[in-house]
């Protein structure tokens, strides 16, 4: 019996036991895998929302600095605006890769997309995309 022992042991490995390993490795990659495509989509929603919270902050600055005006796109909080009597700095600053073009405010990649309902007598209403928004 020692000699089957000793046989058994210069072989190697089964192939059940290099089956086996290979399924743990795989149930481990799929695991990791959708923990890491659950973070992207979170950073993705952290950065939407921090963006609707600085568009509300950046609308009030607006009408406090314009003369108890309203802004009536994303383009006037962003850019210096004409006040009377002074001009004043842009009152919101855009991330890195985050786009404002008129109502919209487009994350980085089209990842997110953010839409202000703006009036002049109104403060701005902000949505998200049903699609990539926030949620």
């Amino acid at each position: 019996m020692s000699d089957y022992i000793e046989d058994r042991r210069e072989q190697g490995f089964t192939l059940i036991e290099l089956l086996v390993a290979i399924v743990v490795v795989g149930i481990l990659a799929a695991v990791a895998i959708v923990g890491i495509a659950g973070l992207t989509n979170t950073g993705n929603k952290s950065a939407c929302q921090a963006s609707e919270d600085a568009a509300k902050a950046a609308a009030s600055a607006f009408y406090a600095n314009n003369t108890n005006q309203w802004p009536t796109s994303f383009t006037d909080m962003t850019q210096a605006s004409p006040a009377n009597p002074v001009n004043q700095p842009p009152v919101m600053t855009l991330a890195s890769g985050v786009n404002a073009a008129g109502n919209t405010l487009t994350g980085p990649n089209n990842n997110w997309t953010l839409t202000g309902t703006f009036s002049a007598g109104n403060p701005p209403d902000f949505t998200q995309s049903a699609t990539n928004g926030c949620h």
